[in-house]
């Protein structure tokens, strides 16, 4: 669909590449004529009004031909047809004109030459230009064409890559919500009212936080460590004296904008493969950090690091989701590090900051 912009536009373009097209020509021919007619001792000005009125209908001609046929979406040779079908009419009849003017205002230059390669003369000296316009419209109609093209592969891009982001988003919270839940239910069960309460204000605070940047791309930093911090008290609600919490952080937090919902898989991750899977009570570091050319985002089991790596063929499906919604969105400008090995779970998120700028508001 054509914004009213864009079809004032495009029409700009028309005409400004129609007229220069037109005065062009006509100044050549004028040079043309300036130093042909005089060699035959003749007078320049009637063959200059003859080339200027003749020139003056082409330019009204065809521009309002080129405008009515720009914006229609048919094929090049559909439209050529239909250009030719008006063209080639007229072109006899500017010869004719041509011929007419010449031979009754204007000396014939070519008097010894025979009536037929007059025409023929006149034919082709006609032709040319209005050959040159059908060349040059043709010439930028493929260049809209392959631009609309262009336009359309860009938005079809652009809406499968939004609707594939939010596949990938929505397919992060079943799980989180799987093991609050039976983690609520096994308080229910212990009867232990008061923590059962306190994990379901932290779900309502996190819930809210979902639901309230749903449909955001962007959110400041600070309301997604916010939410981090609600799921991070859920799961001291379910585990207890088991799970402490290390976090650093600067002060001031920096006025950065990241993708909501993006360090929640981490944070179920670390649970996953830390405190749930250690008979013992463990630490978390959880560690913010920020250089002039990234932000990184450590969420780490005390002395666990990015040595042992992790098998792709082996990632759960959140990171890989977390690691494509990555892709999408920052390609080569974001790098996601994870581990998992005796020392426990280890990710390390590093955005560039440039990356993130560009997407604040």
């Amino acid at each position: 669909m054509i914004t009213s912009s864009s079809h004032r536009q495009r029409l700009a373009s028309f005409w400004y590449w129609h007229s220069i097209y037109w005065l062009s020509y006509l100044l050549i021919k004028f040079i043309h004529l300036s130093v042909l007619v005089p060699l035959q001792r003749e007078q320049t000005w009637p063959y200059l009004w003859i080339y200027s009125l003749v020139t003056v209908l082409n330019i009204l001609l065809t521009g309002l031909l080129g405008q009515c046929e720009l914006f229609k979406q048919q094929p090049l040779t559909a439209q050529l047809r239909r250009l030719l079908l008006i063209l080639v009419p007229w072109w006899v009849l500017m010869v004719l004109l041509r011929q007419y003017l010449v031979m009754n205002y204007a000396s014939d230059m070519v008097q010894d030459v025979s009536s037929n390669l007059k025409y023929f003369l006149a034919f082709s000296l006609v032709l040319l230009p209005l050959a040159g316009w059908l060349a040059v419209f043709m010439l930028l109609k493929t260049n809209q064409l392959h631009f609309a093209g262009l336009v359309k592969q860009q938005q079809l891009a652009k809406q499968a890559r939004q609707a594939r982001l939010k596949v990938l988003r929505y397919q992060l919270n079943p799980h989180f919500m799987f093991n609050t839940l039976n983690a609520l239910n096994a308080l229910i069960v212990q009867r232990n009212g008061q923590d059962a309460e306190q994990l379901v204000q932290h779900l309502s605070i996190y819930l809210r936080h979902s639901l309230k940047n749903q449909h955001d791309e962007f959110i400041p930093l600070q309301q997604e460590l916010d939410a981090l911090t609600a799921y991070m008290a859920i799961q001291q609600v379910r585990f207890g004296d088991r799970l402490q919490l290390c976090w650093q952080q600067p002060e001031p937090l920096p006025d950065l904008h990241v993708p909501p919902l993006l360090l929640q898989p981490l944070a179920e991750n670390a649970i996953q493969y830390s405190v749930a899977e250690v008979a013992g009570s463990l630490c978390l570091n959880i560690r913010i950090q920020l250089s002039d050319k990234q932000l990184q985002i450590i969420l780490a089991q005390q002395g666990a690091d990015a040595a042992a790596g992790w098998p792709e063929a082996q990632r759960p499906v959140n990171l890989v989701n977390l690691a494509e919604r990555l892709q999408l969105l920052f390609g080569a400008a974001a790098s996601l590090t994870l581990s998992h090995s005796k020392a426990g779970f280890y990710s390390q998120l590093n955005i560039a900051t440039e990356a993130l700028n560009d997407r604040s508001p």
